[in-house]
C-alpha cells in the first residue's frame, strides 16, 4: 500500500480503559474526557497537511526510497543473542521525502524547530510499517538452525520459533550476563521515526544544513 494514498482513519484510533480515561492508541497520551482526545486528533491530523510548497514525489521515487529505509533497518538486524538492543538508523532526506512515505502517521510536529515524529507500537504498528514500507518483512532477518533477529513490536516470539532449542539454550546462558546499558529515551517495543535538520557552522561563520530522517528501534534474537 502506498503512503500517499494513505488516509487519516489510523489517527482517529482510541479507546478507554476501565477508570474512564481516553488514550491516544498510538502515542499513549491520556486525556480525562473524550473531548480532550478529539482535540488531540484534530491537532495531530493538521500535521499530516502538506505544506503548499511539499510537492508529491514520483511513486518510483518513493518506493526506491523505501527500499533503501528496509535495507538498512535489515543492516541493523544482527546475528548474536549479545548484539539486540537499541538500533539507530539515519541518512539524509529532504522534507518532501520524508512527508511522502510517512504522511497520515506523524504525531509530533514542531513547527519552531520543523521536526516530525512518527510512533509505532505493537502487532499494528508493525502492520502500518509493513504497509508503508511496502514490504512485510521489514523487520525481520533469518539466519541458519530457524535463529532469527526482529524488531522488537511482537508482544510475544513468532509461533513457530517458540520451540527452538537452540535459541533456548542460548537464551538461559545470555540472561546471566550482566550488561551496561544507556539510558533511553525510547522505549522498547515501539519504533520511532523523526525528521530534523541538522546544521553547522565552521569559524568563519559558514553555515550549510541538510534534513536527515531517524529511525530508532529495539532488536532480539530468537
Amino acid at each position: 500500500m502506498s503512503s500517499t494514498n494513505t488516509s487519516f482513519a489510523s489517527l482517529t484510533t482510541s479507546f478507554t480503559t476501565s477508570t474512564s480515561e481516553f488514550i491516544c492508541s498510538t502515542c499513549q497520551k491520556r486525556f480525562k474526557k473524550q473531548s480532550g482526545l478529539s482535540r488531540h486528533l484534530n491537532i495531530v491530523k493538521k500535521y499530516n497537511i502538506p505544506r503548499n510548497d511539499l510537492d508529491n514525489l514520483s511513486e518510483t521515487n518513493n518506493e526506491k526510497f523505501r527500499s533503501i529505509l528496509v535495507y538498512l533497518i535489515n543492516r541493523k538486524l544482527p546475528h548474536g543473542f549479545k548484539k539486540g538492543g537499541r538500533q539507530l538508523v539515519s541518512l539524509a532526506c529532504t522534507e518532501h521525502q520524508f512527508f511522502n512515505i510517512f504522511k497520515g502517521h506523524i504525531y509530533h510536529h514542531h513547527s519552531n524547530r520543523n521536526v516530525y515524529k512518527c510512533v509505532f507500537q505493537g502487532s499494528s504498528g508493525y502492520q502500518i510499517l509493513s504497509e508503508i514500507l511496502n514490504n512485510p518483512l521489514w523487520g525481520q532477518k533469518f539466519y541458519d538452525n530457524e535463529q532469527q533477529t526482529y524488531v522488537v513490536l511482537f508482544s510475544d516470539p513468532l509461533q513457530h520459533l517458540k520451540n527452538n532449542l537452540l535459541a533456548i539454550a542460548t537464551r538461559c546462558i545470555t540472561e546471566g550476563v550482566n550488561t551496561k546499558r544507556r539510558k533511553s529515551n525510547y522505549n522498547p517495543g515501539e519504533v520511532v521515526v523523526e525528521w530534523k535538520i541538522k546544521g553547522e557552522r565552521d569559524a568563519k561563520e559558514n553555515y550549510c544544513e541538510a534534513g536527515f530522517i531517524y529511525i530508532r528501534f529495539w532488536v532480539k534474537q530468537i
